[in-house]
């Protein structure tokens, strides 16, 4: 069959149902499942039909009423994905998909039995009113906007539609596109099909498929790109359209360049179903993108008020217990580079009252870097985070199929500046590109912008592959390239905690930094606009300030190992920062160097010794000083530290109960290790320690990270008391322990402390039998008081939850390039 022109492109829908070949599925009365949008009358939420009148007035009052939602920007594979959602949510069918080849004689197209669809009957669809008519559906899109579908275009079907009919194949036939389609022209392709024998013919225009977007929630859950492409003023009242605008301030390329993948209707599920959902992955995998798109079905559908929050405090300080409509976002829960226990912490003290406030109708959505929440999970109490016990809250977003990959790949170059003659030259690398193992949608968007790739360009397969391969290496070179005064202004953001003020007036600090670089204030002023959208992104905070922020925060990471590279650079850093970016943002010789900011030489270790005070005795351990000291810093520096405040050293042996709380012993057992502790204050701590853990059922002494306090005699000593004194008398240990405390306490919280004792013994005595048995027996005796009355009232269900049938998701191989019109439009 013949090709359209370069322009236009002919695909079938690629439904992804892994049932048999020719099957349906009926959808009844589905609209009475989803909550209507309030300017929805009775009459349109149990009819999808559009106004009585046909097609042709449809079209021509198109210019007064009909939503324009930009269809031809989705590029053909996102288009017939959105067709594919089309056809089971609005229409109530399903469809099988053939391969891209001449299957069958159908050239791709889409072939099933047609059901009755619950709701009324579509006006232009009347024809398909037979159940099991063999259906033929084929996809029409074009890049060209406003195009209007041609006779000529549709020429080519009518063979294949005579073909198909006399095999029994075809008694219905239906196009969809993204294109206009005049009333002479549906008249005549009707005309025609039915002169070859078959019945029912129709062509579903795009206004009419804008039309159920604006009208049916569920398209666009499913298909959330359309929040970037269309007018949100016909779906969002006005207050909600002011949190919209917040909320895409910055993320206009993200919602151009959607794909939603699988971890995303997971996401959504989740949300819909439980209220509460983290997600996971690796940096610049997409994980605030999701969650970006996440809030904006619940504004669209939900009526929610989204809200993005820095933590636990700000949650609980905004939460509305009357109100059932809020979401709230919380990017980097647990530390935006590394793990900050301290926040953690706070998610452990105060995780109870935000699952109440989950109960009660409140949405909450988390994100992590993979690596962080690893480290953070260890930390968490099972009473504070019941809902991680769920597995269908927790999401991992890296989990990319090859098509989902290939689309995000094509729809960054589509919305790049990369010139077509480039694209056409890589267009043939660019499947081995997205088969990458870590391909990163962030650095496909690098790819597609010419500020990102090499002055000398990427040629050939290895060079393009290797880019995503090694993707920090790259933007480092990038980031030397750029000139003084761009550098001045990511240095001024960086600077400034990630977020710097709108529009740029320095103070003293920022004007030092920056004519140390070699550039002027009002040279860097003017340096903000000229990279923004690549480096910088300009983002309208929820108190109405706008401010920069780094485009993606691995661009704040490449920027931070690009000035280490440079010790005068480094220098300039180092006298702008203040004691809270220090800890938070420097590496002085850490072991893990992943998710490091700045890694600060050893010959510097003078100039930021006397910057870092000894922690607050209000601290806890996980505190950013406390965690610096712990995690960030060699022995080298501790040693230099420990010098500058050896008066501090003795308090350090005072502290208190809920040693794993407490900042003192941890610091002093990594000092120690460094050889910086003095004997005697040493066995200080040892002594406390020991006292806390055979008294009164402290379980820290099992904690590895205390080990550098213990000599080999004083740990073995500490496992015969605990064997000998504790053990026996166990569960009356228990109870002592849970009467003394407080009645405010939950059954959970009065547990923890002797489940993780209990722990501490099985990680002490892995290979006693015996210990292990009686450990057993203690367990069972937790569990037997702490739950021997009935369960709590499960949470009170959320306000229009119900969710909507979810469309099958599985991965077609195709033999069509999907990058076939990358260049188009370039």
């Amino acid at each position: 069959m013949p090709s359209l022109p370069r322009s236009h492109s002919r695909e079938p829908l690629r439904r992804t149902d892994p049932r048999p070949r020719v099957q349906h599925r009926l959808r009844r009365h589905r609209s009475t499942r989803r909550t209507p949008h309030p300017t929805t009358s009775a009459t349109q939420r149990h009819s999808l039909e559009p106004p009585r009148g046909g097609l042709s007035v449809l079209v021509k009052s198109a210019s007064m009423t009909e939503p324009d939602y930009e269809l031809h920007k989705l590029g053909w594979r996102a288009f017939q994905d959105l067709c594919g959602v089309v056809l089971q949510e609005v229409l109530g069918q399903t469809f099988t998909a053939f391969a891209d080849t001449n299957d069958a004689g159908q050239d791709g197209a889409f072939h099933g039995h047609w059901a009755v669809p619950g709701d009324a009957a579509v006006s232009e669809l009347e024809g398909f009113v037979s159940t099991a008519m063999p259906v033929v559906v084929q996809c029409k899109f074009s890049v060209v906007p406003s195009g209007t579908l041609a006779p000529s275009d549709l020429d080519a079907e009518l063979a294949k539609i005579e073909d198909l009919h006399a095999r029994g194949l075809c008694d219905g036939y239906m196009v969809l596109t993204n294109l206009r389609v005049t009333g002479r022209t549906q008249a005549w392709f009707v005309e025609e099909v039915r002169k070859r024998g078959v019945t029912a013919a129709s062509i579903l225009p795009g206004p009419w498929i804008c039309t159920q977007i604006e009208k049916n929630w569920n398209l666009r859950r499913y298909v959330p790109r359309v929040y970037g492409l269309g007018d949100l003023t016909s779906i969002l009242d006005e207050r909600r359209m002011r949190q919209a605008r917040a909320l895409l301030t910055s993320l206009t390329r993200e919602l151009e360049t959607f794909v939603p993948t699988s971890a995303y209707r997971n996401a959504s599920d989740a949300i819909t179903d439980h209220g509460f959902v983290l997600l996971l992955g690796e940096p610049a995998s997409g994980k605030s993108t999701i969650a970006a798109m996440l809030c904006m079905t619940a504004l669209d559908n939900w009526q929610c008020d989204v809200m993005r929050v820095a933590g636990p405090e700000k949650l609980l300080a905004h939460w509305n217990p009357d109100d059932s409509r809020q979401m709230f976002w919380i990017d980097d829960a647990f530390g935006s580079i590394r793990h900050e226990p301290h926040l953690t912490e706070a998610w452990v003290r105060r995780m109870p009252e935000v699952m109440a406030a989950v109960s009660h109708g409140a949405r909450v959505l988390m994100t992590s870097r993979d690596y962080i929440y690893r480290e953070a999970y260890p930390r968490m109490k099972e009473y504070a985070f019941p809902r991680l016990r769920e597995q269908q809250v927790v999401i991992d977003i890296t989990k990319l199929s090859a098509s989902e990959k290939e689309q995000m790949l094509y729809n960054h170059l589509k919305a790049g500046d990369q010139p077509a003659a480039v694209l056409d030259g890589w267009r043939q690398h660019l499947r081995a590109v997205a088969a990458v193992a870590r391909f990163q949608p962030e650095v496909a968007r690098r790819l597609s912008l010419q500020d990102f790739v090499p002055a000398a360009g990427l040629r050939g397969e290895s060079q393009l592959v290797g880019y995503f391969e090694h993707p920090n290496r790259f933007l480092v070179d990038v980031l030397d390239g750029l000139d003084p005064a761009q550098t001045a202004a990511l240095a001024a953001v960086y600077l400034s905690g990630g977020e710097l003020l709108a529009p740029f007036v320095p103070d003293s600090r920022l004007s030092a930094a920056v004519i140390a670089l070699g550039a002027t204030v009002a040279e860097t002023s003017r340096s903000f606009a000229a990279i923004e959208g690549t480096f910088l992104s300009q983002v309208v905070r929820a108190d109405g300030n706008t401010v920069w922020r780094f485009h993606h925060p691995t661009i704040r990471e490449g920027f931070a190992a690009s000035v280490a590279r440079d010790i005068s650079t480094l220098s300039v850093y180092l006298e702008g920062m203040t004691t809270e970016e220090l800890v938070s943002e420097l590496d002085c010789g850490g072991p893990n160097q992943r998710g490091t900011l700045v890694r600060v030489p050893p010959a510097m270790y003078p100039r930021i010794v006397p910057r870092v005070p000894v922690p607050d005795r209000r601290e806890w351990s996980g505190s950013p000083r406390a965690w610096f000291l712990r995690t960030r810093c060699s022995d080298e520096f501790l040693r230099l530290w420990a010098e500058a405040h050896r008066d501090a050293l003795p308090d350090m042996a005072v502290f208190g109960m809920m040693v794993d709380a407490m900042w003192e012993p941890y610091v002093l057992s990594r000092l120690n290790e460094a050889g910086a502790v003095p004997a005697d204050i040493r066995r200080r701590a040892v002594e406390r320690i020991v006292e806390y853990s055979v008294d009164d059922l402290d379980p820290a002494w099992a904690d590895s990270a205390l080990d550098g306090l213990f000599t080999v005699e004083e740990r073995a000593d500490l496992l015969r008391r605990v064997e000998q004194e504790v053990l026996p008398n166990l569960e009356q240990r228990i109870d002592d322990h849970v009467y003394s405390l407080g009645s405010d306490m939950s059954k959970d919280e009065a547990f923890q402390t002797p489940r993780d004792y209990v722990a501490a013994i099985r990680s002490a005595f892995p290979e006693r039998q015996d210990v292990l048995e009686r450990c057993g027996r203690a367990e069972a005796y937790i569990d037997d008081w702490a739950y021997n009355e009935d369960e709590a009232e499960p949470p009170a269900e959320r306000s229009g939850l119900a969710a909507p049938a979810r469309p099958a998701s599985a991965e077609i191989a195709s033999a069509r390039d999907p990058f076939e019109d990358v260049a188009a439009g370039h």
